[in-house]
């Protein structure tokens, strides 16, 4: 793996995203994958699944089983993350995506907040950093990811024909995680195989943008009561304590710190 201040300046300077390889084992993956498809069975009888065509959204990941509360704060994840955005870094949202067989494009976009934004969209600051986990192969059949190259430099929404042209799959083996800036042009491809595709997808804010999901959707008390210090922020829970920090920097006349 390389550092992460290499890391960092791809997902800036360079292509926009990154791909680190299987930074879960075989046997994480694997368990992540079954309990999202076993999630999305039961939470689809209860009308929580959000279903568009073929593809399923399953929602509240941090509080359904402890590989989620692993993978939300991964100490490699994080590292890159809190690189760019600040270590007041706030989770946006941690859900699963599935991509049944035949599922067709999502279509190309930028992340959240961009997208509720008018265009130009600002370089700086950075305002989020999506993390795509893939809990199985992800190949060039099932549905994986494509990115366009160095599109976040233009700061603007996606031009289909440039995407059609530049944009590249990016496949990998399980366990493994793409991080990319918001801004970067991206779709999924088609799953033209007869496997469900599961990824599970992480969105990082500032602290000062409002979350893309709810972070107490079906929230459990235990969890919170065993949640670590990070976890805890990425929840939201330490956001005065943030504040507070910020205004005893300003106090001592630190802007730029």
């Amino acid at each position: 793996m390389k550092d992460v201040a290499s890391l960092v300046d791809e997902i800036i300077t360079g292509k926009g995203y990154v791909l680190i390889p299987e930074v879960l084992n075989p046997t994480q993956a694997q368990e992540a994958r079954s309990l999202v498809l076993q999630l999305a069975e039961k939470e689809k009888l209860q009308g929580k699944v959000l279903l568009d065509d073929q593809r399923e959204r399953v929602y509240g990941l941090v509080y359904k089983g402890e590989i989620f509360e692993l993978m939300v704060q991964h100490p490699i994840v994080i590292a890159v993350i809190e690189a760019i955005l600040g270590s007041d870094v706030t989770l946006g949202g941690f859900s699963a995506h599935i991509l049944n067989s035949g599922a067709t494009n999502m279509g190309v976009h930028v992340d959240y907040p961009y997208w509720t934004m008018k265009p130009p969209f600002p370089a700086y600051p950075v305002m989020e950093i999506q993390v795509i986990w893939m809990v199985e192969d992800f190949t060039q059949e099932n549905g994986a990811p494509v990115f366009a190259p160095d599109s976040q430099k233009l700061c603007s929404p996606p031009d289909l024909v440039q995407f059609s042209k530049t944009g590249e799959k990016v496949t990998g083996k399980a366990g493994s995680v793409v991080i990319s800036h918001g801004l970067c042009w991206h779709d999924t491809s088609v799953n033209s195989t007869d496997q469900p595709r599961v990824s599970i997808l992480g969105n990082y804010a500032p602290k000062y943008v409002r979350p893309l999901e709810n972070p107490l959707h079906d929230m459990q008390q235990e969890v919170l009561d065993r949640a670590s210090p990070k976890l805890k922020q990425l929840l939201g829970y330490e956001f005065k304590s943030a504040l507070y920090k910020d205004v005893k920097r300003i106090r001592a006349g630190n802007w730029n710190d």
